[in-house]
């Protein structure tokens, strides 16, 4: 979620859903569940983001 053109379009419709919950539901305990999840999504893409920079990067193949 934290680069948008990485996301699939499913991944994105649902985060756009939980945030338009959350801001948007009239039921704070519904409007509560959605903020949570969407936090807890954030959580897992900023943790993949975070060990994808720590892997080594790999010089290029040459052609012998």
């Amino acid at each position: 979620m934290a680069d948008p053109r990485r996301m699939t379009p499913g991944e994105h419709g649902e985060a756009h859903a939980l945030l338009v919950r959350a801001v948007t539901d009239p039921d704070w305990q519904a409007a509560s569940q959605a903020l949570d999840d969407l936090m807890g999504k954030l959580l897992v893409v900023r943790g993949l983001l975070e060990a994808e920079e720590r892997l080594p990067t790999r010089a290029p193949r040459r052609n012998a």
